[in-house]
């Protein structure tokens, strides 16, 4: 999986790791957002399709990446706009764009999301990615590039280094310096992979390429 890009080129700055004003660690208005009606479905919705088999750790990593998203304010100021920005989650651009249109999470894999979540509400839970605002799956990104069906420099951001890695996701901190943009004769595409195993879609579709200016093809 890859969580989606648009802006990957811009200075990247913030996530809720830097920016705390609370005494347990998590900004006030990432905890107000999460209390707002349907955040937290929306939020186990998502994070269960990007890494439902992925174990705690992994799960944890994927809601810290929605939180710091939320925490920088370029995706968003809800969950329910971080979630559903453009072409930023693969399972919900597979879904029309709109979270609500995922399967519904099981009691068990909701209950398991929500511990999550309150552990970090609680600062019990630190965020095991450094700060990541991005993740994607290089196995892969890497496989798709060896094959000529993306560019080489979509493996790894264009080679920046993992923040962490967290089962087959490696994830990508804010605070490195940002590669500098693609030359005008080979404008920078993104490549969104296919969801979980549990997720994919039927006719066997691997991904798509999005373009700089948010189309598809």
């Amino acid at each position: 999986m890859l969580c989606g890009l648009l802006g990957l080129f811009l200075s990247l700055q913030g996530g809720i790791a830097q920016a705390q004003d609370t005494t347990d660690g998590v900004r006030s208005d990432v905890v107000a957002a999460l209390a707002a009606p349907g955040a937290r479905e929306g939020l186990a919705r998502v994070v269960v399709a990007e890494a439902a088999n992925q174990g705690d750790s992994g799960l944890l990593a994927v809601v810290y990446t929605i939180l710091n998203r939320l925490a920088d304010g370029r995706w968003g100021t809800s969950i329910d706009q971080v979630l559903n920005a453009r072409a930023q989650f693969e399972p919900v651009l597979r879904a029309g764009g709109d979270w609500r249109a995922l399967p519904v999470a099981s009691p068990v894999q909701r209950a398991r999301i929500d511990t999550l979540v309150n552990l970090v509400l609680e600062g019990r839970a630190p965020d095991p990615t450094g700060g990541a605002l991005y993740f994607q799956n290089p196995r892969i990104v890497a496989t798709r590039a060896a094959s000529g069906q993306v560019s080489s420099r979509l493996v790894h951001f264009g080679g920046r280094t993992p923040s962490a890695v967290i089962g087959d996701h490696a994830f990508y901190a804010a605070r490195e310096v940002a590669r500098p943009p693609a030359a005008a004769s080979e404008p920078a595409a993104l490549f969104v992979p296919r969801p979980s195993a549990e997720t994919a879609p039927a006719s066997g579709a691997r991904g798509l390429i999005v373009l700089p200016d948010g189309s598809l093809r």
